[in-house]
């Protein structure tokens, strides 16, 4: 290796000048430097939300030495800590006691390939389906608490396996998966921006970080370099980074506001991309359909309208009619409620309703009323007037839909019935209007995790990527709850394959 000798390859490929950059500059790729390492780990993991805090559980238990873990903002957690903390696990003890026997891991999958209108990967699919009793008892084992008795059929399911954490955030997972993390001997940094792969080849060898980085300056922090024999990027999404969502779909409405975290912005894929990965998927961006336009960013309507789309009902301001089935999934409710629209464009949005007095004390309403993103109205003459709908339009509607609720059918739509509830004032209403939630597209992996490379087609050695970090898993579409069980599965999944990669 005469040839190469000390010298490696240091990319400036990294997405640098702007953490709304789109695709990284490949200008100096071929440039070589001389790399004096500041540190030396086995396995660095970038993220800390779902995915990276369960590998970095799943890598030391498995006896890897040195784990670390790079979390570019100033606090752990991501999208994470944020995400509603509803987690899909068939065959969860609380499902069993409801005397749901019938679930499984393929029950699941099948729901999930459904939603992805052809374009999901099946086998990727059930190799997390198949960790899903594994990632719900690292939760419970590391502290987590769900809701007691509490187990939902959410949209796009066909069961009842929708467990959620007993705060309604993914906040109690990452606290307590952090936690373990540090206590099995992880190292968990805090402001750590990786700018570049230092790359050997094709072989990722270690990364440069800037270390002390203060969001969203890339000129803070210290240049170090760190070596090591396996990267795993567990990142997420790049839902925020709104040059990219529209460079890859033209179509995004621009009056859609985004659910996640401000430092979902992909500079790790991009960067991988630059390096030879292959992405997959990258313009299928999904919205929520629970978003409301009266609060910014993830906020409470996700809680709230968990109570709506079971029990009330959601009607247009146009004509005071249902418009489409409320159990459905989120991209089926997504582009109906996109579809409401006034004469010149404007969003049409629609109203959202619920009984008040059967939630009068529950910390979703109390919270969505304080906050003026729902409001309470004593009659349907109500209702009508404040969002300029007509009454006897509105009030021939809820009748109808009262009318379904007593036969327990809805001929309109196809809605399950099961938990809809006769409409009586006073109502808690809320508008709706979805946001950007979640990036289906990402870097190919095998189904054990390995990056697949663009230009033979094989696993670029060393990289590793889990989580919404990757792409064509879910297709057009994924499912409500299903997070949660992504990014912990990917941890046991990685951690696998890079001790079986470590033995060749």
């Amino acid at each position: 290796m005469q040839g190469r000798r000390n010298f490696l390859k240091l990319s400036a490929g990294a997405a640098v000048g702007s953490l709304a950059a789109t695709l990284p500059s490949t200008v100096q790729a071929n440039t070589c430097h001389e790399i004096n390492w500041d540190e030396t780990f086995d396995v660095i993991i970038i993220g800390s939300g779902f995915a990276g805090l369960s590998a970095a559980i799943n890598l030391k238990r498995s006896g890897i030495k040195s784990v670390l873990v790079l979390e570019k903002m100033m606090q752990f957690g991501g999208n994470s800590a944020i995400n509603g903390g509803w987690f899909a696990v068939p065959k969860n003890p609380i499902q069993l006691s409801q005397g749901i026997l019938d679930d499984s891991p393929e029950e699941l999958v099948n729901d999930q390939v459904t939603a992805g209108r052809g374009m999901a990967s099946k086998e990727h699919l059930q190799a997390i389906a198949n960790h899903a009793l594994d990632s719900y008892h690292l939760c419970v084992d590391s502290g987590v608490k769900f809701r007691e008795g509490f187990n939902m059929l959410v949209g796009g399911h066909n069961k009842a396996r929708a467990i959620r954490t007993v705060d309604g955030t993914g906040g109690e997972i990452t606290r307590n998966l952090y936690q373990v993390a540090k206590n099995e001997g992880g190292d968990l940094r805090l402001q750590q921006y990786v700018e570049d792969f230092v790359m050997d080849g094709n072989r990722i060898i270690g990364l440069k970080v800037r270390s002390g980085f203060r969001y969203p300056n890339l000129s803070t922090g210290e240049i170090t370099h760190i070596k090591t024999n396996k990267v795993v990027i567990a990142t997420g999404g790049f839902a925020m980074n709104k040059q990219l969502c529209n460079l890859l779909d033209p179509s995004i409405d621009p009056t859609m506001d985004c659910t996640n975290a401000k430092g979902a912005t992909g500079e790790v894929t991009l960067t991988a991309m630059s390096h030879g990965a292959m992405p997959v998927h990258m313009n299928m961006i999904q919205t929520g359909h629970w978003g409301s336009p009266d609060e910014g960013g993830f906020g409470w309507s996700n809680a709230l309208l968990s109570i709506t789309f079971h029990e009330g009902m959601i009607a247009s301001v146009l004509d005071g009619n249902r418009f489409m089935n409320e159990r459905l999934d989120r991209k089926y409710c997504s582009d109906r409620i996109l579809a409401q629209r006034n004469p010149d464009n404007t969003p049409a949005y629609p109203i959202a309703f619920f009984n008040y007095n059967d939630y009068p004390n529950d910390d979703r309403v109390v919270r969505a009323l304080r906050d003026e993103m729902a409001w309470k109205v004593d009659s349907i003459e109500e209702l009508a007037a404040k969002f300029d709908v007509d009454a006897s339009a509105l009030k021939a509607s809820i009748t109808l839909h009262n009318k379904h609720v007593e036969n327990r059918e809805d001929p309109l739509f196809g809605r399950l019935m099961d938990t809809a509830k006769h409409l009586t004032p006073p109502f808690v209403v809320s508008r709706i209007w979805p946001k950007v939630h979640y990036c289906m597209g990402g870097l190919k992996t095998d189904v054990d995790g390995r990056v697949i490379g663009s230009k033979n087609l094989a696993p670029l050695p060393n990289l590793y990527a889990i989580g919404e970090a990757t792409g064509g898993v879910h297709g057009v579409n994924r499912l409500s709850s299903c997070a949660c069980l992504e990014g912990l599965a990917g941890g046991f999944i990685v951690s696998k394959t890079i001790n079986t990669d470590m033995e060749v």
